[in-house]
């Protein structure tokens, strides 16, 4: 085995270097800076998804691609940035499908492939499994049909693709977790419009697990990346201010403020997804947190 991946420096890919590293697996990597060179055991190759320039070395002896490529979702949604979106995502694994194609001794790989459970329609009640198709129309869930669109070009080239709805990551330094927490920690904290909207998550360190179970344990073409109990907004608050021995002072924000201050960003929390895995719940894959309670004393403990 060796795997090929985009991403490698960002906050679920470098969790996965780690276990790629501490499990001998050999790996390489895409970067657009060869100062990224620094991940121990691993090569850096050069890319520019933006003009499908890539150094076709980087495809030698891989049999794993591990795609994580992206631009972050958490700045503010400008024309311009939206573009930016779409097309650092669609590019890359363009990118991606032409270097599989100039293989000096093409063989097929296998796929794994970031996507995101904005694909599915806010829902107060609904749940959604891998089965579902209901589908949102905002931009987010256009993202990420796009983002799925551009992974199953490389179905051809592979010979098998696994597209991995990612929910929120809670992570201690980066992602969604710590803007949570920062409103609690300075004794503001109040739960996001409703409050009732469903929160599905998974620990950092649970997803990159899940990436390298996925490199050999083929579970079909999608699995939601998602911890087993998801919760709603307001509980999530709940359990982040009692973690942090803070008060909740203040009502909920409501929408109108959120979509104020954030614009149409807002719709990252106000969006209400409850989702579940069914494929990994038939599978032998065991997550450590299993609980948001669980993942956040985890996290935020000393």
């Amino acid at each position: 085995m060796k795997v090929l991946l985009t991403g490698a420096t960002g906050l679920v890919g470098s969790r996965i270097v780690q276990l790629l590293q501490d499990r001998d697996i050999p790996f390489c990597f895409f970067t657009r800076n060869l100062n990224a060179s620094f991940l121990s055991g691993a090569h850096a190759f050069l890319w520019n998804p933006n003009r499908f320039e890539f150094d076709p070395k980087a495809l030698e002896g891989v049999t794993h691609i591990i795609n994580l490529a992206g631009a972050s979702i958490a700045k503010r949604w400008t024309a311009s940035y939206k573009e930016e979106v779409v097309r650092s995502r669609v590019n890359s694994l363009k990118t991606i499908k032409l270097a599989l194609e100039q293989r000096v001794h093409p063989t097929k790989v296998r796929v794994l492939s970031a996507s995101a459970i904005g694909c599915y329609a806010s829902n107060y009640s609904e749940q959604y499994s891998e089965q579902s198709v209901h589908f949102g129309n905002d931009f987010l869930a256009e993202v990420v049909q796009l983002w799925e669109e551009a992974a199953k070009e490389l179905i051809p080239l592979s010979h098998s693709l696994c597209l991995l709805r990612i929910g929120i990551v809670f992570d201690r330094e980066q992602g969604a977790l710590p803007k949570l927490l920062a409103p609690i920690k300075w004794g503001i904290g109040a739960a996001l419009g409703t409050g009732r909207q469903w929160q599905s998550w998974i620990h950092i360190d649970d997803l990159a697990r899940l990436f390298i179970y996925l490199l050999d344990h083929d579970l079909g073409p999608v699995v939601n990346g998602v911890a087993p109990n998801a919760l709603r907004q307001n509980e999530l608050t709940k359990i982040l201010a009692s973690t942090l021995n803070k008060p909740l002072w203040l009502p909920a924000v409501p929408e109108w403020v959120l979509k104020l201050m954030l614009g149409e960003m807002s719709a990252v929390v106000l969006q209400s997804q409850h989702v579940k895995s069914e494929v990994l719940e038939r599978s032998d894959f065991q997550f450590h947190y299993d609980s948001a309670k669980a993942a956040v004393e985890e996290l935020l403990g000393e």
